[in-house]
C-alpha cells in the first residue's frame, strides 16, 4: 500500500529474530493481563491504561501472526517514521499509567 510499510522490529524498529519478538510481546501481554486481573480494586483510569496497552499489544501480535512477523505501519510521522493505531494505543496507555504512578507518588509525600 502506498504510504505504508511493514515493520519487522520492535519499538523504534529494534531488530531481533522473529521468535524473540513474539516471545517478548507475549511475555509483556501476559504480564499486563496478570496485572489487570490481580488488582482487587482497579480504578477506571488504571483499567483504561491497561486496556489500551493490552488491546494495542494483542492487535500487534495478531498483525505479526498474519504478516509473517511484521506489523503494518500506515501513518507517517513527518520524516521520522511510520506508526499504526495499536502503537498509539500502547503509548497512550503507558503515558496514562506513568501519570497515575507519578500522581500516587506525589500524593504519598
Amino acid at each position: 500500500t502506498p504510504g505504508s510499510t511493514t515493520n519487522f522490529g520492535l519499538a523504534f524498529n529494534i531488530m531481533l529474530p522473529i521468535p524473540v519478538i513474539f516471545a517478548v510481546m507475549l511475555v509483556f501481554l501476559v504480564a499486563m493481563i496478570y496485572l489487570f486481573y490481580s488488582q482487587k480494586k482497579l480504578g477506571t483510569i488504571w483499567a483504561l491504561a491497561l486496556g489500551l496497552v493490552v488491546g494495542g499489544g494483542a492487535s500487534n501480535v495478531l498483525d505479526r501472526a498474519l504478516l509473517s512477523g511484521g506489523v503494518s505501519d500506515y501513518w507517517r510521522l513527518g520524516n521520522l517514521s511510520f506508526i499504526n493505531l495499536p502503537d498509539i494505543l500502547i503509548t497512550t496507555g503507558i503515558v496514562i499509567a506513568i501519570g497515575m504512578l507519578m500522581r500516587t507518588s506525589w500524593n504519598q509525600k
